[in-house]
């Protein structure tokens, strides 16, 4: 099975989801960096926001060293650093695209093939198509951007998309909007796509394998990893990646097994990435206070067996 699945995709984890680490304490990261780095299940690594350049720089230097695929996890950064690429405020949206021009040479510094990047929130029917402009603009300075920077690969730059009603409220957005976004800014810059997270899904109240069929064109990667919406009481409600297996969360081996067998029939992993395999990365985070280890085992155990099912 293990052969099959090498031969197939690369697995990765999403660092700062299991491992958040504080700007001011750069050395956490690379003691987390180098437990995924470690384990040769992991062969890609999504990465974010890393101020220090000398841990940028120790960073590269491992992941480089291990061989793994190298990918840039923009949800987190954005928050830090008050990106918002969909702003119809000038100003805003200009600093928001400085700070993306800053954070893909990051990526080209670090070698990372991706950079996932997330619209700003959803600020109701009104503005949402001034707004969905304002993202479309955006996103073409930066693969403008990219291309210009370009050496050896060109970046590709992958759109996240998550609930607009629920939990993150973000502006895109429903699958079928995204792709209509994709297929614009795609007939411009081909280095350009979309990424699905099989845990925003339920919270958009999507099929997941729907979603999956309408956006397979433009699919860079996926991300798997579970979500609760069941109690808005209850801590953990909406976008927190909790661990599998929760009482009454949405993800579990059945939906997993269904997620990848549908990842089949689009034909995910036969079609050409910008990575060398086509990736799949965990983002999955510890519920309470846990040992990050134990997730890792819940995540390898859960796939393992979704992965022989479907």
């Amino acid at each position: 099975m293990m052969d099959q699945l090498e031969k197939t995709a690369s697995i990765g984890i999403v660092l700062p989801k299991l491992f958040p680490f504080p700007q001011s304490r750069p050395e956490q990261m690379i003691s987390s960096l180098l437990t995924i780095l470690e384990d040769p299940f992991f062969t890609a690594v999504e990465f974010s926001y890393i101020a220090d350049e000398e841990a940028r720089a120790l960073a590269r230097k491992y992941m480089r060293y291990s061989g793994v695929e190298i990918l840039f996890n923009g949800g987190d950064a954005f928050r830090e650093l008050q990106i918002n690429l969909s702003s119809l405020d000038p100003v805003i949206r200009n600093e928001s695209i400085q700070k993306c021009y800053m954070l893909i040479d990051h990526c080209y510094e670090m070698g990372a093939k991706i950079m996932h990047i997330v619209t700003g929130k959803f600020e109701g029917e009104e503005s949402k198509q001034q707004s969905i402009q304002a993202f479309i603009d955006s996103t073409m300075e930066l693969c403008k951007y990219a291309r210009e920077r370009a050496e050896s690969y060109e970046l590709c730059i992958s759109l996240e998309i998550g609930d607009r009603h629920l939990d993150r409220k973000y502006l895109l957005g429903p699958t079928h909007e995204a792709v209509n976004v994709a297929r614009m800014i795609r007939s411009e810059y081909s280095h350009f796509g979309l990424l699905l997270d099989q845990s925003h899904l339920p919270l958009m109240g999507e099929d997941p394998r729907k979603s999956l069929w309408l956006a397979k064109d433009y699919l860079t990667h996926i991300h798997i990893g579970n979500s609760y919406r069941k109690d808005r009481q209850v801590s953990y409600f909406g976008d927190k990646h909790i661990p599998f297996g929760i009482k009454d969360s949405e993800v579990g081996v059945v939906e997993l097994t269904q997620f990848i067998t549908t990842l089949r029939e689009i034909d995910f992993f036969k079609s050409p990435k910008p990575t060398r395999k086509p990736v799949i990365t965990f983002e999955v985070g510890c519920l309470e206070d846990e040992s990050p280890k134990l997730v890792l085992a819940n995540i390898k155990r859960h796939f393992f067996e979704a992965w022989a099912n479907a």
